[in-house]
C-alpha cells in the first residue's frame, strides 16, 4: 500500500491538481484575512481560526474533496492505465484501499496547509491572542472535522468509478456545499452527513437536541454504504480497454 501511495505522489508531479487543492485550502484563510483587514472591528486569532475552520469544513472542503476523489479514482480510467496496473499481483480490493489511503494523506496535508496559512495571515493582520495551545486546538479541530468528512465521501468514490469525468464531481461538490450552507443552523443539520463533521468537531452539536451518537452513526453508515457499493462495483465490473 505504501508503494501505491508513493506512486500516487509521483503522478502528482505531472499534474496541477495538487497545486489547485492547496490553493483551495488557502482560500478560506485568505478571505477571512481580507474581511479582518477591511472591517475595523475587534478580532483575535481564536475568532479567525474558528471562522476559517467553519468555512473550510462546511463549504470549501466539500468541493475540494469531491474533485480529489474524482481525480484519484477516475484518473486510471481516463488515462487507460487501470488495465496495466491490475496485471500486477495486487487484488482490486487492496488497490481500492490504497486510493482511500492516498485520499486520507491528502486530506491531512490540506488540513496542515490551511492551519499554517491561517496562522500566517493572522500575524500579517496583526491579530492578538495567539498561543501554541490555541493553535493546536484549532488545528486538531479542523483535522478531526476533515477526517470525519473523509468518511462521508465514500459514496463519491462509487460515483467517480461509475462516471469518470470530473465535471459531475465538481457539480456534486458545489451542490453539497450549497446544501451545507442552507442546512447549517437548522434543527435537522445533525442528520446531514456532510454537516455533521463540523458540528461534532466544533462542539456545536451540543446546541442541538439530537444525540451525538446518532450523528456518528449517520457518518459511519454513509462510509460503509459507500465503501461497500464502490468495492462491489470495482471488483465485479470488467475494465474496458
Amino acid at each position: 500500500m505504501l508503494t501505491f501511495i508513493k506512486i500516487e505522489f509521483l503522478k502528482l508531479k505531472r499534474s496541477k491538481i495538487f497545486l489547485l487543492s492547496l490553493i483551495g485550502a488557502v482560500l478560506p484563510p485568505l478571505l477571512m484575512f481580507i474581511a479582518v483587514t477591511s472591517f475595523d472591528e475587534g478580532h483575535s486569532f481564536e475568532m479567525l481560526f474558528a471562522n476559517v475552520n467553519m468555512y473550510m469544513s462546511a463549504m470549501f472542503a466539500v468541493l475540494i474533496f469531491a474533485i480529489i476523489i474524482s481525480y484519484l479514482f477516475g484518473r486510471e480510467y481516463n488515462e487507460h492505465t487501470l488495465k496495466t496496473i491490475l496485471t500486477i499481483p495486487v487484488s482490486r480490493g487492496k488497490f481500492l484501499l490504497s486510493k482511500y489511503a492516498m485520499f486520507f494523506v491528502w486530506i491531512v496535508i490540506l488540513s496542515i496547509f490551511t492551519s499554517f496559512s491561517t496562522l500566517i495571515f493572522g500575524f500579517a493582520a496583526g491579530l492578538e491572542g495567539f498561543s501554541i495551545g490555541m493553535f493546536m486546538d484549532s488545528f486538531l479541530q479542523l483535522l478531526y472535522s476533515n477526517v470525519l468528512l473523509f468518511l462521508t465521501f465514500s459514496p463519491f468514490v462509487f460515483i467517480s468509478l461509475l462516471i469518470t469525468n470530473m465535471v459531475p464531481a465538481m457539480i456534486g461538490g458545489a451542490g453539497l456545499a450549497l446544501v451545507n450552507l442552507m442546512v447549517y443552523g437548522q434543527n435537522w443539520a445533525p442528520f446531514v452527513p456532510w454537516v455533521c463533521p463540523y458540528l461534532i468537531a466544533s462542539g456545536e452539536i451540543a446546541e442541538y437536541s439530537t444525540s451525538i451518537t446518532l450523528s456518528y452513526g449517520i457518518i459511519l453508515a454513509t462510509f460503509f454504504i459507500g465503501l461497500s457499493i464502490s468495492y462491489m462495483y470495482f471488483t465485479k465490473t470488467d475494465v474496458a480497454l
